[in-house]
């Protein structure tokens, strides 16, 4: 996988996860959004902090073998 891909997938699911914290916020709960809050939250979660972990190695081990 790219590394613009990479950057692009984490920064959609921290949007995911900022989408469902507005909606908390305002009280704009429905039964439809708490089905895809609770589809989405956990994997939005795993790939928001192991995407960009994954980019960080792979720019790193670029950088040290040349």
């Amino acid at each position: 996988m790219k590394n613009k891909h990479l950057i692009i997938i984490s920064i959609g699911a921290w949007l995911n996860i900022g989408l469902f914290y507005f909606l908390y916020l305002n009280e704009l709960e429905t039964i439809l959004t708490g089905v895809f809050k609770e589809l989405t939250l956990i994997p939005s979660y795993l790939f928001g902090i192991l995407f960009p972990i994954w980019l960080l190695i792979r720019i790193i081990t670029k950088k040290v073998k040349p």
